[in-house]
Order: structure tokens, then C-alpha cells, then sequence
């Protein structure tokens, strides 16, 4: 370096070739030229971290992967004056470059210089060394003169230019280039290896054309005009060294997609737009016929497929075309519902793999109707609790929720035919609205209504059912007396709700209801239904309709025909309420008696009597089979 010489020890002095120095007072300054630090002999006393310098350079010139010849990086205060001591002078320096470094990099300064010894280049060839206080904030940094950095010896190969990923049957691939390198990737473009010829060649079933070989003029060969004759999807050219000597470099590999001129596949060669109004017609976009590379087919087999469209979301219009020249085109494609939709393309003349289009934003149309998005729960255990969240969306025709715009925070109410608590009434955000403090008040079926109360749109209903549902409820008393009040009961239902008893259509026994008393003024059937209201954690419950059968009472009215002493006799008796052919006793001993026909209001009876009976009036007993009974008078002669 001609114009500095050296840079004493602890920032003393420094000796120049320069010539001329200015003087001022006591300090001596030094501006060289062209290097990245300035030097002055030091001040009395040292002040504070100000700036870093370069006590002694890095070399101008270094091998890939051998160690810097040592430098040093001085703490200066602003005069500048090294920092021997005192705030600065142990500060931590660590050193960054732009090319790839290796070693200790970072260390302590001692009486304000830090020394590197270990530092190594690894890959550049232009390389600066900056360095920085990172112990001190608001140090200025320091940056040397640029280092010459020559390779190490070569040891392998790389594709410095990458072949295309794909490629088709016959058509050159793009220009790709091999470079000759070190152990660090570091280019060898002088010396060893710089020269040498590389071949590329491919993977069994994929072959070209013509060998690809080139020579590496400085360290790089260049292939040009490389074409496939047979090839696959996963083809992988391989480039060796073939110079004497250098045979045993590692090779480089890369793979590529070949493609014949097939069809294998759909694609769309123009995309849908990226946004769009539901039920609106989309700009026209196209679908085109391709090989597996994405190559589209403009003739032969394939170029005329039929194509047809399908998505996630609802379209309509025209969703089918033929190719013309591999492309098929839509012109009348409409989104009626969705947000983000992706087209699929099908092609429907042979079997190839479809195509996916870009995302198409859909927007909503005017609003016309409200819609439970998130519906309320269909049951509710407990009346005035809380109802579950649920939401109410601003929809347009379609279905689709207005997010922005007209309708979009608009006022939903919610009301219903049960007595409602809470928060009744929420403005929507984005189209909907959440109600989360929404409150039924009894049990029972309840229907809510969501109304738009800003503009006029078509309402949305829902069916809830608050409280649990009892147990089966039925009519327990089936049977009763005309003439006698017969207290109705239940079994089944849950819960505290009251009972009640109404009279149902096909009563035929001129009944009557009260409370739970029913009477019938003639023989026949009473239809109830009885009714267990709910209560806060139940549902109200209703039997079915229950036929309450009503009989004449028991009575037996006289006897018809006479009993005589010593024989066997047949009778009638007359009355009502018989039923089964009951048991009928004499009070008097030697007397028995056997039903043998029961129309319910006559018995048919044989009546034996012994010889020596004491005749006279005497009483016959019938019983019937649930214990009931009734007595009538006879003579015995």
C-alpha cells in the first residue's frame, strides 16, 4: 500500500509516505487516500467510543478456505485517538462481509484493538470485511479495501444455470450452464479444471438427439439447442467431467419434466376474473387442451375435446364448449352462489386430468331476504334461559350473504309467538347479525321470526322447543257408571304443570266435564284429552283422544218365572249392568243357581231346588266378577 506505511502500537504515531502533514497545536492529522480509516497520534486523555479503524489491514489477496492473514480493528474516540482504556477499549468487535466468512469473526479488543487471527473466506471473489462495535451503540463502523479471493482446487460440478424443469419431445430445451467449482461452490475459472470438456447426458428412456457436450472456457460450459427424443416425467440429466484427471469430480444432477405432444391434461390458458357479482356473467376466459408440460395442443388429437365446467359453488349458463385449436372458450358463465370458487375444467371427449382455475372472489347481489345462517337450536331445555347463539344473515337472491354495502349493517329483529327476553333486536356486521342474549320466557313450541327492520326484505321463521319433553301422558280411568261423577286420572308426564281434562268430538253419552269429573247421562262413550302443563324446564304434554266407557249402575229389577220346591227351574232376571255371566246366591239353604245367557240387562238363569225347602219370598244375590253385586226378591212354591 503506497500511501500508508505502518500505524504504531497503541495509536502513538504513525510513519507516512505522504507529503504533507498539517499541524495543529499539539495533534498531527493524517488523511489517507483511498483507504477506509483515519489515524492521528492520540489525544491526553482518551474520549468516547466514536469510530472503528483498521489498525492493521486485512490482505489484499486470499486462498478459498485458508485463514486471513491476522488484521486488527482499533475502538477511536472522535479525535481519532485510540481507546487504551476506560469505556471502549474491551468493547466486542465482530466482522460481517459479502462474502461468505468461516472462523472467529467476533472478539474482544484489548486496550482498544481487537486482533482477528482465524478468519477464513469461503466462497466470493470480491470481498470486503466491515466491522462493528457490538458492545457500544453509535460506533461508526469500518470497512476494508476489497479482498482478491482465488478458488480453491476444483472438485466438482453444479448447474450454475439450471436446465428447464420441463421439457417437450423435439423441442429444444432453454440454455443451461455447468460450472467447474471448489469444495466452497466457488467458480474455478482459471488453472486446474477451467478448460475442461463436460458432457451431460440423461436417465434410461430419456435420450437426445445430439451428445450435449461443451468445454468450460473459464470455468463455465454453456449448452445451447439440447433436445429430447424419447423422455418421460422424470427424467435427470447428469453432467460429468470427461478430462483427464479430473474424471473424479462429484457430477451435478438436475430433473425434467418430459412431455410427448399428447394431451394428458386441461388447463386454463386465460384464468376467470379474480372478482365477480353473484349471478352476474363473467368476463369470458378459456380452457385449453395440454400436455403433461403445460404445452397447449393446437392440432390433431385433443384440439377439439368438448370441455365442461363445475365448481364448488353453484354455476349456471353455458357450461360446456368445444376446443377450437385446443381451446375452448366460455363466454356465458355465471356464479350464483359461493365466495372463493375455483372452476373445474373436464374434458368429456377422452380422460385426461382436469384443470383448476384461479380463485374467483364473489361478491353479493342487492339484498332480498333475511336467512337464519347459524339457526337457533331446535329445543331449549329451560324456559328463560339464554338461548344458544345463533345468526341472521342479509342475503341476496341467491343466497349469497352482503358483506359490504346496501344491507349490510342493517337491523334484524327477532319476535315470535312465545314471550321473548333479552336482546331482541342486533345490527348486523358483514351482513349478519349475532344474537347471543336472546331469551325465551315459557315452554312450549315457539316459532322466531327474523325481520329486517331498515328496508323491506322477505323474513326467515324458526321452530324451537323450549323445556324437555314429559313422558307419554294416557287417560288411566277408562270406565264409569251412569249416573255416578267418575274423577278422571292420569298416568305418565313429568314435571309440576297442572292437569286438565277437555271433552273431544264422538261423545255419545251426554257427557259433561268438570275439572277432573266427568259424568255421562246415558250409557256410551265420553272422549276426553287430558292436558299436563309445562313448567320452566318442561314441555306442556297432551294424552291422545281416550274413549271413557259409561255403563248403566248394577241393579237387578225382579224376576220373571217361578222357582219351585223340589225341582229344577228355568227364570229371567231383569235389570241392569250384568256383564259376564255373574254368580248368583240364595240366602236360603238347598237353593242353587246358574247363569246361562247375559244380554246385560236380563239373565237367563236354571234354578235347582231340594224337596222340604221352606217356600215363601227369598232373596237371590248376583255378583259380578269385580265384586259388585245386587239383590232381588223371588217366590218359592
Amino acid at each position: 500500500m503506497k500511501n500508508l506505511v505502518s500505524r504504531k502500537e497503541g495509536g502513538r504515531f504513525l510513519r507516512s509516505s505522504l507529503k504533507s502533514v498539517m499541524a495543529i497545536g499539539a495533534t498531527s492529522a493524517l488523511m489517507v487516500t483511498g483507504l477506509a480509516f483515519v489515524a492521528a497520534s492520540p489525544a491526553s486523555a482518551a474520549g468516547a467510543p466514536n469510530r472503528l479503524l483498521y489498525s492493521t489491514l486485512p490482505p489484499t489477496t486470499a486462498n478459498a478456505g485458508s485463514p486471513l492473514t491476522s488484521f486488527g480493528v482499533s475502538v477511536d474516540d472522535n479525535t481519532p485517538a485510540v481507546i487504551t482504556s476506560g469505556p471502549g477499549s474491551t468493547d466486542t468487535i465482530a466482522i460481517t462481509s459479502n462474502c461468505t466468512l468461516t472462523g472467529t469473526t467476533s472478539v474482544a479488543a484489548v486496550a482498544g484493538i481487537a486482533t482477528f487471527n482465524a478468519v477464513t473466506i469461503t466462497t466470493g471473489t470480491n470481498c470486503t470485511l466491515t466491522a462493528a462495535d457490538v458492545s457500544t451503540g453509535g460506533v461508526t463502523t469500518v470497512t476494508s479495501p476489497a479482498i482478491t479471493v482465488t478458488p480453491a482446487a476444483a472438485v466438482k460440478l453444479a448447474f450454475s444455470t439450471a436446465p428447464p424443469t420441463a421439457a417437450t419431445i423435439g423441442v429444444a430445451m432453454g440454455t443451461f450452464k455447468v460450472s467447474v467449482e471448489d469444495q466452497y461452490g466457488n467458480v474455478r475459472a482459471t488453472g486446474t479444471g477451467s478448460g475442461d470438456t463436460i458432457v451431460v447426458t440423461s436417465s434410461a428412456g430419456c435420450t437426445f438427439s445430439v451428445a450435449a457436450s461443451a468445454v468450460a472456457g473459464t470455468g463455465v460450459a454453456t449448452f445451447t439447442g439440447v433436445t429430447f427424443t424419447a423422455g418421460t416425467s422424470s427424467c435427470t440429466l447428469t453432467a460429468s467431467d470427461t478430462t483427464a484427471g479430473d474424471t473424479g469430480f462429484t457430477v451435478a444432477v438436475a430433473p425434467v419434466n418430459v412431455a410427448s405432444n399428447t394431451p394428458t391434461k386441461l388447463g386454463f390458458s386465460t384464468e376467470p376474473p379474480t372478482s365477480a357479482v353473484a349471478g352476474s356473467v363473467l368476463a369470458p376466459f378459456a380452457v385449453s387442451v395440454e400436455e403433461s408440460n403445460g404445452v397447449p395442443i393446437t392440432s390433431g388429437t385433443g384440439s377439439t375435446d368438448g370441455v365442461v365446467l363445475t365448481s364448488s359453488c353453484t354455476l349456471s349458463g353455458t357450461l360446456t364448449a368445444t376446443a377450437v385449436g385446443g381451446v375452448a372458450t366460455f363466454t356465458t358463465v355465471t356464479i350464483k352462489t359461493g365466495t372463493a370458487c375455483v372452476l373445474v375444467a373436464t374434458d368429456i371427449t377422452r380422460t385426461l386430468a382436469t384443470g383448476s382455475s384461479t380463485t374467483v372472489n364473489v361478491l353479493a347481489g342487492a339484498p332480498t331476504q333475511v336467512a337464519f345462517s347459524v339457526a337457533p337450536p331446535a329445543s331449549v331445555t329451560t324456559a328463560s334461559s339464554v338461548v344458544p347463539t345463533f345468526a341472521v344473515s342479509v342475503e341476496d337472491v341467491n343466497g349469497n350473504v352482503v358483506t359490504t354495502g346496501t344491507g349490510s349493517t342493517d337491523t334484524i329483529v327477532i319476535t315470535s309467538t312465545c314471550t321473548l327476553g333479552g336482546t331482541t333486536s342486533v345490527i348486523g356486521v358483514a351482513g349478519v347479525a349475532t344474537f347471543s342474549a336472546l331469551t325465551i320466557n315459557v315452554t312450549g313450541t315457539c316459532v322466531l321470526t327474523a325481520t329486517d327492520s331498515t328496508r323491506t326484505l322477505t323474513t326467515a321463521a324458526h321452530t324451537t322447543a323450549v323445556g324437555t319433553p314429559q313422558a307419554t301422558v294416557t287417560v288411566r280411568t277408562l270406565k264409569g257408571s251412569v249416573g255416578t261423577t267418575l274423577r278422571l286420572s292420569i298416568a305418565g308426564g313429568t314435571g309440576t304443570g297442572a292437569v286438565t281434562w277437555t271433552l273431544a268430538a264422538g261423545s255419545s253419552a251426554g257427557c259433561s266435564v268438570s275439572g277432573n269429573e266427568l259424568t255421562a247421562r246415558r250409557a256410551g262413550a265420553c272422549t276426553v284429552t287430558s292436558t299436563k302443563a309445562g313448567d320452566t324446564t318442561h314441555q306442556p304434554a297432551s294424552s291422545a283422544a281416550t274413549k271413557v266407557t259409561f255403563v248403566l249402575p248394577l241393579k237387578a229389577i225382579r224376576v220373571i218365572g217361578a222357582v219351585v220346591a223340589g225341582r229344577t227351574s228355568r227364570i229371567t232376571i231383569t235389570g241392569t249392568g250384568f256383564s259376564g255371566r255373574p254368580r248368583i246366591i240364595a240366602n236360603v239353604a238347598g237353593v242353587s243357581a246358574r247363569v246361562t245367557g247375559d244380554t246385560g240387562r236380563a239373565l237367563k238363569v236354571l234354578v235347582t231346588v231340594r224337596s222340604g225347602v221352606r217356600t215363601g219370598v227369598h232373596t237371590f244375590t248376583v255378583i259380578l266378577s269385580t265384586g259388585k253385586r245386587t239383590s232381588v226378591k223371588f217366590h218359592l212354591i
